[in-house]
């Protein structure tokens, strides 16, 4: 059996959260964790939990930012298990921007169809303050050199990855993930504990919650190393 590695960080109360983000404070609301039952008033524990599909860390496919995008429930169960390479960047500052010639400095062989996570030492700021609005971010060049390497699962360590969600460019907005999703690539996002990984090859296992009709689902992800 091999070494695995949790890159998933735990849904909680007041967990971080794009409503940080200005225009959507109204819209994605917080992860909510009630208790309905317990043992000595009802016999039984239970709880309500309440979230997005975009809390936590999640698994999109296209129909995130394309109309005619695919679905989640589209995919079978083993689309969301591939081998996977890891890209390790030296540790971005805040509101770095990675770019094409970072990537190409820093990284190792890929196969295409496979998936492939960048380690850029942020999944150590999960849930401090400025996680959200302070993380480093992908130039277009960037984006289009990963792109270029075709891989069926795109794993980041980042809540957001286009540059141009952090500027006033509505233009650029979602352009090149689009082109991720129209190859019909998944995202998974973002990733903690990238650090633990020895090496840069193993397994990857990003299974979502099996809902049907949306665009995502947070998800229980994890790697088994080679």
């Amino acid at each position: 059996m091999g070494k695995y590695v949790e890159l998933s960080g735990t849904l909680k109360k007041r967990l971080w959260g794009y409503y940080s983000l200005p225009g959507l404070e109204g819209i994605i609301p917080n992860v909510e964790v009630e208790t309905l039952a317990t043992v000595k008033e009802d016999g039984f524990f239970a709880s309500k939990v309440s979230f997005s599909t975009i809390s936590g860390t999640y698994v999109e496919a296209g129909s995130h930012i394309l109309e005619e995008g695919r679905m989640l429930d589209s995919y079978f169960l083993d689309d969301f298990i591939k081998p996977v390479t890891i890209i390790k960047l030296p540790p971005q500052e805040p509101h770095a921007v990675i770019r094409r010639q970072l990537l190409e400095q820093y990284a190792v062989e890929t196969k295409a169809g496979e998936a492939l996570i960048i380690d850029t030492g942020w999944g150590a700021m999960w849930d401090k303050e400025g996680y959200v609005l302070s993380c480093p971010t992908y130039a277009n060049d960037a984006i289009a050199w990963v792109l270029e390497q075709k891989p069926s699962i795109f794993g980041v360590d980042v809540p957001c990855i286009e540059s141009s969600w952090s500027e006033d460019d509505d233009e650029e907005k979602g352009g090149l993930l689009g082109e991720l999703f129209v190859k019909e690539s998944l995202l998974v996002a973002p990733l903690i504990n990238l650090e633990q990984i020895e090496g840069s090859r193993g397994t990857l296992y990003c299974i979502p919650l099996s809902v049907e009709g949306t665009s995502g689902a947070p998800a229980r992800v994890f790697i088994e190393l080679e």
